[in-house]
């Protein structure tokens, strides 16, 4: 499954066109949605767990995307997604290097890509208020391949101020088992699957408390099973010169809980506040909190500075390079699972005129209208040291005047 920024764009281009074409009676359609993204992402640190919770962790990401929604009439809904990670990945590429010391690790970065997508398709019934439906999704990249599905429904009041949903999603997730250059052999202790599944269920309960305040209560159940070690993360150990792979249970549950609580301050600024707990069995528990403020400047153009503020334990396996002890069961120093604290602060930009930004007419009565712009930056620092910066941007456009 190897995509282009190119073909991901021609293809798109083409559907479209080809849905505009479908004008054959005077029913009206609402219109088609096309969204396109990229992003650019870098990082730097200095604790791979490639390299044994020491190291550089140097990463840079490039992902082009591409979101369709494609109202089929007034009830059906179909969804395409497709993306595309460009990343090259300094502590990737030192899987292969057998000349591993914990003051001088160098090597040239490794490059790769992950092409993944989805299908989903959702049936809404205005009369009794109930929303359905499913996707189907893809991905693949150099060491694993993924497929997945899920289902979900909603149901909403009369007066459309309160909802309940249900979410359910599975994923199967097939490695490669690609272990460090000197950890080949067959005497080292290797993982015993390739597979990994994981079930996410959801619920959220929403409700508009008045024309100012609205909140949502979300619980999920997040369930893995099989291969949740990494095989090409070594672990060092204080009381011998042996080198292991990373070596973590079969098994994982987590059981996150959210709250989300916007509140219209002015008729040109809404405060949007997100809190979330986090437990799992392998004794991490995390709390984040986050706030945005989107401001309209015009009608047209709004800015939404924001900051988020996570913190959470290391889970039981977790040591420091070299401060495991050798008869341990399970091992890890990957710092992801460590004991840390984060922030995120950036902002956003809009502008989405009333009428758009351009119009371009095609067959049939239809036009393909440019919607909306919207650019987004972040700045992310760990306790541990890693930091990173985000740059996305989003073009929206519709394609309008459809009829069937």
């Amino acid at each position: 499954m190897q995509l282009t920024r190119g073909t991901l764009t021609t293809g798109m281009l083409l559907f479209g066109l080809y849905a505009m074409g479908q004008d054959t009676s005077k029913i009206n359609l609402d219109d088609i949605e096309i969204s396109f993204m990229g992003s650019y992402y870098e990082q730097d640190g200095n604790h791979s767990a490639v390299t044994g919770g020491t190291g550089t962790e140097q990463l840079t990401n490039v992902a082009p995307s591409v979101a369709i929604v494609i109202p089929l009439d007034t009830m059906n809904t179909l969804t395409v997604d497709a993306a595309v990670d460009f990343y090259s990945s300094a502590s990737s590429d030192n899987i292969n290097n057998p000349f591993l010391l914990s003051n001088h690790v160098s090597s040239a970065s490794a490059h790769d890509s992950r092409a993944y997508g989805t299908v989903g398709y959702k049936h809404k019934n205005s009369i009794t208020g109930v929303t359905w439906g499913g996707f189907i999704g893809a991905s693949n990249e150099y060491d694993v391949s993924s497929v997945s599905g899920g289902m979900s429904i909603l149901k909403e009041s009369k007066d459309h101020n309160r909802s309940i949903s249900a979410k359910a999603s599975y994923y199967y997730d097939n490695w490669s088992l690609i272990y460090p250059t000197e950890l080949r052999n067959g005497d080292v202790q290797h993982l015993n699957t390739d597979i990994r599944q994981s079930l996410n269920l959801s619920i959220t309960g929403s409700t508009v408390i008045n024309t100012r305040m609205n909140m949502a209560l979300t619980a999920d159940l997040i369930s893995q099973q099989g291969l949740l070690s990494t095989p090409y993360h070594r672990v060092y150990f204080a009381d011998s010169p042996e080198v292991k792979v990373e070596q973590l249970p079969s098994s994982r549950l987590k059981t996150p809980i959210g709250l989300r609580f916007n509140y219209h301050a002015t008729d040109f600024m809404l405060v949007k506040t997100f809190y979330r707990y986090y437990m799992d069995n392998w004794g991490m528990t995390g709390h984040t909190i986050k706030v945005e403020l989107p401001l309209k400047l015009s009608q047209a153009f709004r800015v939404y500075p924001f900051y988020r503020y996570s913190t959470q334990t290391a889970v039981d396996y977790f040591a420091p390079y070299a401060q495991h002890t050798s008869d341990a069961t399970y091992f890890t120093s990957d710092y992801d699972i460590s004991a840390l604290s984060s922030e995120k602060i950036g902002f956003g930009f809009s502008y989405e005129p009333l009428y758009g930004i351009g119009r371009m007419k095609a067959s049939k009565g239809t036009a393909a209208l440019f919607k909306s712009i919207d650019f987004r930056y972040a700045t992310y620092s760990r306790s541990d040291g890693l930091t990173a910066n985000v740059f996305s941007i989003g073009l929206k456009f519709n394609i309008t005047g459809r009829k069937k």
